[in-house]
């Protein structure tokens, strides 16, 4: 007489086994077999473990280039943590926190850029070689065997660090307007950062491949990227306290680091769909 694990066991399997059949039984031109193919790529690139080292390389790389950045275009120590707080609409009490991690004194603005510096050609180096990896990985791309790579990490790192300028500067010139100057920037920062992933793939493929073939993902990318910023307009000040209501300053930093990872990951899933948008694309083409 079957037990009631066994009978459990025997549904999971049978279950399981219905997954795997709709699964397989996906058109590769259709919109579901695209994201099982992409899910697929995901999973043979080690998204998980790319997205994590993506977003150490950009905490400890980027981060203190940014306060850098904002510690040279404004005298007052606290303009980054005021800029941040007046987008996110910090309470009182998240702010006061945010201020005790990322203000800095005006009298150790070299020592920053120095540590920023080599924060970025000792560690944020390798912010362009892990997207490299992973387009290799998914595109199943053969590199030629003479090259050099470090100056084209180097353009994908300053490349970011110009991004993050503008970014300053816009918070900076609409610190004081309401979130609809903000919101009808949005396409804007969409064809930016479209260019710019779109810039960064072709670089580090060595254009191996097509420009059309990567643009659906870097668009993809670009959107994506402006969406968990809205998204992160809205529940920071609640996940900041979340995390800050146990581990104070350093719940600051947790809250940060969860932000940069789930956009690392939205990053290295992006990349890794760009080849099944490209394949079902070409398909199309040819049934036309």
């Amino acid at each position: 007489m079957a037990t009631p694990i066994s009978r459990t066991r025997a549904r999971a399997a049978t279950l399981s086994a219905r997954c795997q059949e709709w699964i397989d039984r996906q058109p590769s031109d259709s919109i579901a077999g695209v994201a099982v193919e992409s899910w697929r790529r995901y999973r043979a690139i080690q998204g998980p473990l790319q997205s994590a080292l993506l977003s150490l390389y950009i905490l400890v790389a980027i981060v203190p280039a940014l306060i850098v950045m904002e510690g040279y275009l404004e005298s007052n120590p606290t303009a980054l943590t005021n800029s941040v707080v007046h987008h996110y609409g910090l309470s009182q009490t998240t702010a006061h926190l945010v201020r005790g991690v990322f203000s800095q004194d005006e009298n150790h603005h070299l020592g920053a850029a120095l540590i920023a510096v080599a924060s970025a050609l000792f560690v944020g180096i390798n912010y362009g070689r892990v997207l490299q990896d992973v387009h290799v990985r998914a595109w199943g791309l053969t590199l030629p065997v003479r090259r050099n790579d470090f100056p084209r990490y180097l353009a994908t790192l300053l490349g970011l660090y110009g991004l993050i300028l503008v970014l300053l500067l816009q918070m900076r010139q609409l610190s004081g307007d309401t979130a609809w100057a903000r919101l009808a920037l949005i396409p804007g920062w969409i064809a930016l950062l479209t260019l710019y992933f779109l810039w960064v793939k072709r670089m580090l493929t060595y254009k191996l491949v097509p420009r059309r073939d990567m643009l659906p993902a870097s668009v993809l990318t670009a959107g994506l990227i402006v969406v968990v910023m809205l998204i992160s307009s809205w529940v920071m000040d609640l996940w900041i306290n979340f995390y800050a209501g146990d581990y104070g300053g350093f719940g600051v930093v947790m809250a940060l680091f969860f932000w940069i990872g789930f956009s690392s990951a939205v990053i290295i899933f992006a990349l890794s769909l760009s080849p099944s948008l490209a394949g079902r694309r070409h398909l199309h083409h040819q049934d036309a």
